[in-house]
């Protein structure tokens, strides 16, 4: 068994339901885009936050939050995540596993 498993576990037990959210097809002509309603994708989460330690000297603000994210839909900086009723902006997606196989994603995250 691989670490895929295991991790979607764990985030599945402590983490909670949350929606990913990507801007929906783009109509209109390229000087006025008109995006049309947002893709939603369910997923499960598990929200923590960075230790000061991790905030001193970095870019990290004190509001970001770290996210780990279940693997199935590949989230990008461009998408938000909607947990517990707020809409996060996504600043950067990591992705965690070995030789190329996707564990989980970790998202930093803010309002």
């Amino acid at each position: 068994m691989g670490m895929t498993e295991p991790a979607t576990r764990l985030i599945k037990r402590f983490g909670q339901e949350a929606t990913l959210l990507r801007k929906g097809a783009v109509s209109g002509p390229p000087y006025d885009p008109v995006y049309g309603p947002d893709l939603e994708f369910p997923v499960i989460v598990a929200v923590t936050e960075y230790t000061a330690e991790e905030r001193t000297n970095s870019l990290i603000s004190d509001t970001a939050l770290r996210v780990f994210m279940t693997a199935g839909v590949e989230p990008t900086n461009a998408d938000k995540i909607l947990i517990g009723g707020t809409t996060y902006m996504i600043h950067r997606v990591g992705v965690l596993g070995p030789d190329g196989v996707v564990i989980c994603y970790e998202l930093r995250v803010s309002r």
